[in-house]
């Protein structure tokens, strides 16, 4: 994987030296993502317009000078900077070579060829992850494009005849070209869920290129439209066994694809079921012992060391572990947090393991993401649905009836992040236009009055979400229940913090991680599964278990759903209480219009009573740290 930028001049007052003054910086502030290789090329067009691409290189495939970006085509009429894996790049060069003789071994190449024969059409006939930037020349535009799920991250901002993009938001602040501030939708969302969403951003004028979208801009300026969903109007109408047979082939498929490399490849191991299905897939494709790592922990509440080891010894992995202390983390924690592209409640964990892998020599490492989503894992699957029913007879009731039942509820309940939401539930107040939403909520609207300085912007941004959300939900209403939340959890959840943690944590370290149950044929197939199909009582994720090729023991089927997070609970309330302290206690210069101090200070006491969990005071400490860091 690599890191991209670039400056579209449309005929702006800025000077030539400016510009690409602006990308240097930003290639510098993106240096991480590509130790091996830079490099940047100006593009002189036609009617005053200018083109500054840069490329930052973590060479996976063909690491020769042959894969060098900017690439251009043989006349130099198109030119790429790209951040990708393109996994089919072999089968689409057989299907190239009759037009074209190859200078290198590089999926780059491929995808420019692809473009240059079938235009914006090609986004159709790549497989892979993938952000990318191509000047056309001849039609006098520039074309940005994001992988169907989000799996690697693209940023642009607009402004004053001047367009940018990058991999990263903060590499277009480095450029100095403007000064953004912060944004009020993105305050929110981040407060509401723990992220800032798609499309917006933490910065008023910087925007993220929705998955499954392009870009085009040109001297008219730019328009986004979408290429792609995962939905087929058709669900299967095979027999359950096919259907099993369907999966474990697109499975088989999708793990030989992700072999595809010429530097070594390992797999994190949790000991869930998600990281010993890519462990199972893997190997079952490959002969050669793969590496895999996993976290341990000297608390066992925490630590599945057990599992994991037991998993890697049976299939015969070369593994690794790496214990994992609170010192470890404390000392580790002020480079997490300069790695956060945005702030995020998330991502410590991927940053810790990234490290861990980088430094055994890995280049590449595979993660079980995807698989809750698709294969209906998260208790969301069971608990949206009584939520909503819950839903449907308090709006029954009479507004004071409801009232006063969450207050009995708040009396009668301790205080804790459930009681709250549960309050919220009582009185209507979902933070969004769906239930979904409200499960996935970090701090419920009463809280958030307490921390926003300004009820105006509050209430301007609640009227907001609310709207945007209920355009969502109205849009897939066809969806069953078991399919709404699926998409759900992997557009408002895991594209906005999962996919976009773990790019930015494991980039922090030169690591590639991709991610198998995230192929787009295989969401696609998924989602033409019946829905009545995804959930067995007593088997969890019961179609990916039994796809396998190589089936996973019933020591890791059977067990308790844990998770990869870390002792933050405890970890909080012991050595790196000092620091958090000194961060919330103390008033920010930046944040005074947005947040209120009084409303911090009280959710540190409300933690230290235990009065709510862990990541309340976290999500405040990781905010105040990156706009003090980052504005």
């Amino acid at each position: 994987m690599c890191g991209i930028a670039g400056i579209f001049d449309n005929n702006s007052k800025r000077s030539p030296e400016s510009l690409n003054k602006g990308l240097q910086m930003m290639l510098n502030a993106i240096k991480h993502r590509g130790p091996d290789d830079r490099g940047e090329k100006k593009i002189n067009s036609k009617n005053g317009i200018n083109i500054y691409l840069g490329h930052r290189r973590l060479s996976i495939i063909d690491p020769s000078q042959g894969g060098h970006q900017p690439m251009s085509n043989n006349d130099s009429t198109i030119w790429i900077t790209t951040n990708s894996e393109i996994y089919n790049y072999r089968e689409l060069k057989d299907e190239l070579e009759h037009e074209y003789k190859f200078r290198s071994k590089s999926d780059t190449e491929v995808l420019l060829r692809s473009y240059e024969v079938w235009g914006i059409d090609c986004l159709k006939k790549i497989r892979g992850m993938f952000a990318f930037a191509i000047w056309d020349d001849t039609n006098n535009k520039l074309v940005l494009a994001r992988d169907r799920i989000g799996i690697k991250p693209l940023y642009y901002f607009s402004k004053n005849n001047i367009f940018i993009f990058s991999s990263e938001l903060r590499a277009i602040l480095a450029s100095k070209i403007d000064k953004p501030g912060v944004n009020p939708t993105g305050i929110f969302q981040y407060l509401s869920y723990g992220r800032v969403g798609s499309i917006d951003s933490i910065l008023d004028s910087i925007m993220e290129l929705p998955p499954g979208h392009f870009l085009v801009a040109d001297k008219h300026g730019i328009k986004v439209q979408k290429y792609w969903d995962p939905f087929n109007e058709n669900k299967l109408e095979q027999s359950p066994t096919k259907i099993v047979q369907r999966i474990g082939s697109c499975l088989d498929e999708v793990a030989r694809q992700h072999l595809v490399s010429d530097v070594p490849i390992g797999t994190f191991l949790s000991g869930g079921i998600d990281s010993s299905a890519v462990v199972s897939m893997i190997t079952a494709n490959n002969p050669t012992p793969i590496r895999t790592i996993s976290v341990t922990f000297q608390d066992k509440d925490y630590d599945e060391s057990k599992y994991s080891s037991l998993f890697a010894n049976l299939l015969g992995t070369n593994h690794h572990e790496l214990l994992l202390s609170e010192r470890d983390l404390i000392e580790s924690l002020s480079p997490a947090l300069a790695s956060m592209d945005q702030p995020t409640v998330d991502g410590i964990n991927t940053y810790m393991i990234s490290q861990a892998s980088k430094n055994m020599g890995l280049k590449v490492a595979l993660s079980g993401l995807g698989g809750d989503e698709l294969f209906a894992g998260y208790n969301s699957f069971s608990l949206v649905p009584r939520l909503n029913k819950i839903k449907k007879i308090l709006n029954c009731l009479p507004t004071g009836l409801r009232k006063q039942l969450a207050n009995l509820a708040s009396n009668l309940m301790p205080p804790s992040d459930k009681s709250t939401k549960l309050n919220h539930l009582i009185k209507g107040q979902y933070n969004g236009a769906h239930a979904y939403f409200l499960f996935r909520s970090l701090f419920c609207e009463q809280e958030l009055r307490s921390l926003f300085s300004d009820p105006l912007i509050l209430k301007k941004e609640i009227t907001k979400n609310l709207n945007h959300t209920k355009e969502l939900i109205d849009s897939h209403s066809r969806l069953s229940t078991v399919d709404l939340v699926s998409y759900l959890e992997m557009t408002h959840y895991m594209a906005t913090t999962l996919l976009r943690d773990t790019d930015m944590m494991s980039m922090a370290h030169g690591l590639e991680i991709r991610v198998p149950l995230l192929d787009h044929k295989l969401v696609e197939l998924m989602f033409s599964v019946p829905s009545n199909m995804k959930i067995k009582p007593g088997i969890p994720k019961h179609l990916l278990v039994n796809s396998l090729t190589r089936k996973l023991p019933e020591f890791i089927v059977r067990r308790k759903k844990m998770g990869f997070t870390l002792p933050f609970e405890v970890w909080m309330r012991g050595e790196m209480r000092p620091e958090i302290e000194s961060v919330l206690l103390s008033r920010s210069e930046k944040l005074p219009d947005f947040i209120s101090q009084d409303g911090v200070q009280k959710i540190w006491s409300n933690f230290l009573d235990k009065r709510c969990s862990w990541s309340r005071p976290w999500s405040l400490y990781v905010l105040k740290k990156w706009i003090d860091k980052n504005l």
